[in-house]
């Protein structure tokens, strides 16, 4: 699951008011390179919760391991690979290459693999495996 998809995701169980953003508790990551696209990545600019995905890369960081591109396990991320966003999102984000490199990295090349995201109000927690995450909910929580 991307971060992107993380940042999209909230908890919907019955009586929940604030089930966004989900905590991430990382057991595996993956990291694999995509194709920067410019264009693209500003237009998810404004259908980002910024704040939000800054959350989700500190709960990130608290990986123990990850797995490289052919699914190999290994002890946390590469070094220098998690990018640092500024604590504001930019103010003309498209004349900011740099910004715009880091936030690519940060949503499209980072994956949970296997995990859980658990609702920040009920702690209800949905289990991600194979990097997909299980968001259905009981008969009794609808």
């Amino acid at each position: 699951m991307k971060l992107l998809t993380h940042n999209l995701l909230q908890c919907n169980k019955k009586g929940v008011t604030n089930g966004f953003p989900l905590i991430i508790r990382p057991r595996v990551l993956k990291h694999k390179e995509s194709s920067y696209d410019k264009n693209f990545v500003l237009a998810m600019i404004p259908k980002l919760e910024y704040n939000a995905l800054k959350q989700a890369l500190g709960w990130v960081r608290e990986c123990p391991q990850s797995m490289d591109s052919e699914g190999t396990a290994n002890e946390g991320l590469p070094a220098g690979i998690l990018p640092e966003l500024p604590p504001e999102l930019p103010e003309d984000p498209q004349s900011d290459e740099e910004f715009l490199k880091r936030l690519h990295v940060a949503l499209f090349d980072i994956e949970l693999v296997e995990g859980t995201l658990v609702c920040p109000e009920s702690g209800r927690e949905f289990p991600v495996n194979d990097g997909i995450p299980n968001m259905l909910l009981n008969d009794d929580e609808v």
